[in-house]
C-alpha cells in the first residue's frame, strides 16, 4: 500500500526542555534520530523530521538540540554530588543527596536565569525555520506533553490546515493505578488524555497490549476516535551486539559477589519505586531464607518516589549485605557485567508500559522471572517464567524448582523478536499512513452522513 503521507513531523517539544531519560523520552530521542536517517535514504517517498513548538508554531529542530541529543542544557548537581565516595551507589543516603541537589540546583541555578540564559544564546542564533503543517502532513507527538496544554492551539492550528495529527500514547498507568502517583500527576494525566482523544485523529501504542488498552479507554470515554483509528508498532530495541562487563572496570565487592554462577544473585534492574512492586520481591525471597534456601537477591535501580518504606526495609533487613543488596547508579559497563553473571532475572512490576529490562536480560542469556500481565506476555514470549502477583509463594516455588534443576546452567527460550529502530521505523511510517487514510475515510463517511 502506497502512503497517502508527504511528510511526517515527530514532535519532541517536552523532550527537547528536559534533561533526563525516562522511557517516553528515550524513545522519543530515537524517533528523533531514525527520522533523519529515515529522510536520508534514496529510496523513501516520504520526508520525515523532528520539530518542537515555538512560538506556538512547529519549527525544524535545529543543529544545537540535535548536537545535545535532542536533550536540554543543564548542570546537574545531583550527579555531580553522586560521584562523592560517600555518596557511592550503595550509600544509605541517597534520598538525601538527591533532595540535596534538587535544592542547590534551584537555588545556584534557578529558572529565571536558566530561561534569561536561553533567550540571550537563541537570539545569537539563526531564526527557527517553521514547518508549516498541512494537507498531506502527519505529525505524530510521541511525548509526554501533559504539562503543556499549550500545545493544543498548536495541534487545532495543524489540523484546520489539513494536517493530521496522532498521539503515541504509551501507557495509561496513571489512570488504570492511581495510587502509584501523586496527586497532581494523576489530574494533570487524565484531563490531558481525555482531552487528547478529541483532539487529534488517530492513536499510536508500543505493543498490542497498549493498542488494545488505549481502544477500551476510548470506548469509556465515548471518543469520536474509530477502531481503525487506533493502532501500535512494538518499540524498537537498539542494543546491539551482546557486550560483555570488563570485570577490571567493576568494584572488586561486586566480582567477588557475582563470580561464582550457581552462587550467584538474583538480579531485578528497575527504578526503585511502589509500582515496580519490590516488595512482593522481598516477601518471595523472605520465605526462601526461612526455609533455608541459600540464595541472593540484587535490586539495580535509582532511588525512585513514594519508596521511603520499602529503602528502610531493605536497609534495615537482616539479609542487607550478604544475601540483599541495592545497587543504585551503576554504570553501563557494570550493569553489562551483572547482566552476565546473575544467576536469572526478575521483574515483578505491578503495570508496565513495556519492560525493556526483559529484553535486555534476555539479550544477556538470562532466564525470566516476570510478573503475569499482559505486556510481560507479549514482550518476554512464551519461553519466560511467569508468577502470579496475589501469592509470592508462586514466585518461591518456582525459584525453589529453578534451584533444583540448576536452570542457569541452560540456555532460555526466547521466541520473540526484538527489531532495532532502524527496521521499526519504517513500520511506524506505514503505520501512521495506514492510520491517516483510516482517518480520511471516517471524515469522508461522516461529512456523507451530515
Amino acid at each position: 500500500m502506497s502512503s497517502p503521507l508527504r511528510r511526517l513531523l515527530i514532535d519532541i517539544t517536552h523532550t527537547a526542555l528536559q534533561g533526563s531519560d525516562t522511557g517516553i523520552q528515550r524513545v522519543a530521542r530515537c524517533l528523533a534520530k531514525e527520522a533523519i536517517a529515515f529522510s536520508q535514504r534514496h529510496d523513501t517517498q516520504v520526508e520525515c523530521l523532528p520539530v518542537i513548538v515555538v512560538d506556538g508554531k512547529f519549527v525544524e529542530v535545529d543543529r544545537w538540540c540535535a548536537a545535545r541529543g535532542y536533550r536540554k542544557a543543564k548542570l546537574d548537581l545531583g550527579e555531580l554530588l553522586q560521584k562523592l565516595p560517600l555518596f557511592g551507589p550503595t550509600s544509605p543516603y541517597r534520598i538525601r543527596l538527591n533532595r540535596l541537589g534538587n535544592r542547590l540546583e534551584k537555588l545556584l541555578y534557578p529558572r529565571t536565569i536558566d530561561r534569561k540564559i536561553r533567550e540571550w544564546v537563541q537570539s545569537t542564533r539563526p531564526p527557527h525555520v517553521p514547518v508549516n503543517p498541512g494537507e498531506g502532513d502527519a505529525i505524530l507527538m510521541p511525548d509526554g506533553w501533559w504539562d503543556l496544554p499549550h500545545m493544543f492551539d498548536v495541534v487545532q492550528d495543524a489540523r484546520q490546515n489539513g494536517a493530521r495529527v496522532g498521539a503515541m500514547v504509551h501507557d495509561l498507568i496513571p489512570i488504570r493505578h492511581p495510587e502509584f502517583f501523586d496527586e497532581r500527576m494523576r489530574i494533570n494525566f487524565t484531563e490531558w488524555v481525555t482531552r487528547l482523544l478529541h483532539s487529534i485523529d488517530f492513536l499510536v501504542g508500543d505493543a498490542q497490549a497498549a493498542e488494545d488498552d488505549l481502544w477500551l479507554f476510548n470506548q469509556e470515554q465515548g471518543s469520536p476516535l474509530s477502531r481503525n483509528q487506533v493502532g501500535h508498532v512494538r518499540l524498537g530495541c537498539d542494543i546491539g551486539p551482546r557486550k560483555k562487563g570488563d570485570a577490571q572496570k567493576v568494584r572488586a565487592n561486586l566480582r567477588h559477589l557475582f563470580a561464582d554462577r550457581s552462587k550467584a544473585p538474583y538480579l531485578m534492574v528497575s527504578t526503585i519505586e511502589i509500582r515496580k512492586n519490590h516488595t512482593y520481591l522481598l516477601d518471595a525471597f523472605d520465605r526462601l531464607w526461612a526455609d533455608g534456601h541459600d540464595v541472593s537477591l540484587a535490586l539495580v535501580g535509582r532511588i525512585g518516589w513514594k519508596c521511603k518504606d520499602l529503602i528502610q526495609r531493605i536497609l534495615n533487613h537482616p539479609e542487607s549485605g550478604k544475601r540483599l543488596h541495592l545497587l543504585s547508579d551503576i554504570d553501563d559497563n557494570t550493569l553489562n557485567y551483572l547482566y552476565d553473571n546473575s544467576k536469572a532475572f526478575l521483574f515483578s512490576s505491578k503495570a508496565e508500559g513495556f519492560g525493556l529490562p526483559i529484553v535486555e536480560a534476555q539479550h544477556h542469556g538470562l532466564h525470566v522471572f516476570a510478573s503475569d500481565i499482559p505486556i510481560f506476555r507479549e514482550v518476554a514470549g512464551s519461553g519466560a517464567h511467569f508468577f502470579s502477583l496475589d501469592e509470592p509463594g508462586d514466585l518461591s516455588r518456582q525459584i525453589v524448582q529453578f534451584e533444583s534443576q540448576q536452570g542457569w546452567t541452560t540456555e532460555p527460550k526466547v521466541d520473540v523478536v526484538n527489531e532495532p529502530w532502524s527496521q521499526v521505523f519504517p513500520k511506524l511510517v506505514e503505520t501512521v499512513g495506514r492510520l491517516c487514510g483510516d482517518t480520511s475515510k471516517a471524515h469522508n463517511s461522516a461529512e456523507k452522513a451530515a
